[in-house]
């Protein structure tokens, strides 16, 4: 008798082991994002806030490199490469615990962006005059723009699963070819922020024109949040920022992960070779595609949560 069998590669979802639990996993899949609360203190967010006024008063001269400074000093990136917090709070274990669950534990930072909005300040208009003008007569009449994040990788329709950013779910594994993480520096009312559209992420149809009285009560979920706050969420589900109108501005931290077996997107800011000694070896390892071996991440990941539920059995 002849046996047939299949080479199972290393990350097939078949022995795949997630890092969240079954509740966690439910509540994923379902809403397509998940809160995770206080995972740096208030002290910390007020020294993350600092640290960008101080570099916003900079010359240009003097902007410590990487760090880039864009849009009138309202956006900064790479701010991992001139200081340790948010080195640190890229690799927090409570967020990248999530992060490595969905991108099957091949994770790969994408880019880190820290962003300051006031209540008066202007949206950033789109590159397309025509497109522009159409958003905002849109916006104007007091309607609602939402988006879904592609990078670029857009198929035809929203229905097909693009296999670069798409959601999934097979075996049992959840799986997103990468991943958004919100965190506040600021306290936000649940009338301002990020509103989500829970579910959207697993819509099988391109979105139509939705007309409601009032699509905050209907349609979108805004939430109320505390400095230290953070927000994991697959990049396919309908978003949009509130508008801002409180007296003190918003300070979000906006990082962007990817799945770092295949996904490259031409981005050419993963890491700094130049400036590598400024960030510590996960971090470093985290910023390359995959190394056809485990990330240190991902090991600590395992060691902190697949331990802590192994001692759960055990004390059972």
């Amino acid at each position: 008798m002849i046996k047939m069998n299949q080479i199972i590669a290393d990350y097939n979802s078949l022995k795949f082991e997630t890092l969240m639990s079954e509740k966690e996993n439910w509540f994923f899949d379902t809403h397509g994002y998940m809160i995770v609360k206080n995972v740096i203190t208030k002290d910390e967010a007020n020294y993350l806030i600092d640290k960008f006024e101080s570099w916003s008063q900079l010359p240009d001269e003097k902007v410590p490199h990487p760090l880039k400074r864009s849009l009138e000093s309202t956006v900064f990136q790479n701010m991992h490469y001139v200081d340790e917090k948010y080195q640190d709070l890229i690799l927090n274990h409570r967020i990248m615990k999530y992060v490595s669950s969905i991108l099957l534990h091949n994770p790969r930072l994408m880019f880190s962006s820290v962003i300051k909005l006031t209540k008066d300040q202007k949206r950033k208009k789109h590159p397309n005059k025509n497109q522009e003008n159409k958003f905002q007569k849109f916006i104007e009449d007091g309607n609602v723009l939402l988006h879904r994040d592609t990078n670029g990788y857009n198929y035809p329709f929203e229905s097909f699963i693009n296999p670069l950013i798409g959601y999934q779910v097979v075996n049992g594994v959840i799986h997103s070819g990468y991943v958004n993480v919100s965190v506040t520096l600021v306290d936000v009312p649940d009338d301002h922020g990020i509103g989500l559209i829970p579910g959207s992420h697993k819509s099988n149809f391109n979105t139509p024109l939705i007309e409601s009285d009032d699509p905050y009560k209907e349609y979108i979920q805004s939430f109320e949040l505390t400095a230290g706050d953070a927000i994991v969420f697959v990049p396919n589900l309908l978003h949009t920022s509130r508008k801002w109108e409180l007296d003190y501005p918003r300070y979000t931290i906006f990082n962007r992960y990817v799945f770092g077996k295949y996904i490259d997107e031409g981005y050419s800011s993963h890491a700094f070779e130049e400036y590598k000694d400024n960030i510590n070896d996960e971090l470093y390892e985290l910023e390359k595609k995959n190394i056809h071996q485990e990330k240190k991440i991902v090991s600590r990941l395992k060691n902190i949560y697949q331990n802590r539920s192994n001692n759960t059995l055990n004390s059972a």
